[in-house]
């Protein structure tokens, strides 16, 4: 792990560029492009009655609006299952799975008050996160790295906020107020 500077924070470039490494995003990247992919293939008649769910083990979800939907998709399902691999490759999607009972979409959920994730970032932070999530050419992946980038800024800023502080020596947080993480006292050899 990087040691952090004296008194910024660490730089979140490098933080994005580790958080990346250790993430397999392939299976969730692919299952976004091929929900993505249906709604170019069904078109904007299709699509206001069949949504797209998700994607289990080369399975498409699909959820209709009616049964009678359901049925006629499922009697065009393999032209619509070679237009989608012809977008998304012949590996991703096998099959489509239609079912009646489109759900709606459910409303974002408001953080609750007190947490992380109400936290406000500040118009710096922001242009930091972008910053540093710039240099990702796939769209998708670069709107989950600021997201990514956006939860740790948001948590920092909440740890601070409430008194923690981070080990001088690795950058770990931290509740207690000493200067030193438990980890970094017992390898130093002074105390436990």
């Amino acid at each position: 792990m990087k040691r952090r500077d004296g008194g910024g924070s660490a730089n979140l470039q490098h933080l994005l560029e580790q958080t990346l490494i250790g993430l397999d995003m392939g299976p969730q990247l692919r299952e976004r492009a091929a929900l993505r992919a249906w709604e170019q293939v069904a078109g904007r008649v299709v699509g206001a009655h069949a949504r797209a769910e998700a994607l289990r083990d080369g399975a498409l979800i699909v959820a209709t609006d009616s049964p009678a939907w359901a049925q006629e998709l499922h009697m065009r399902q393999t032209e619509l299952l070679d237009r989608l691999r012809t977008l998304v490759g012949p590996d991703v999607v096998r099959e489509i799975h239609f079912r009646s009972g489109l759900r709606k979409r459910a409303e974002p959920a408001t953080p609750p008050p007190g947490t992380p994730a109400a936290e406000k970032l500040t118009a710096r932070q922001l242009q930091e996160v972008q910053r540093a999530a710039a240099g990702i050419g796939d769209p998708e992946l670069r709107r989950r790295a600021e997201r990514a980038y956006s939860s740790l800024t948001r948590i920092a800023t909440w740890r601070r906020r409430k008194g923690w502080r981070q080990c001088a020596r690795c950058g770990h947080w931290q509740r207690t107020g000493k200067r030193w993480c438990a980890s970094c006292t017992y390898r130093r050899g002074e105390g436990t």
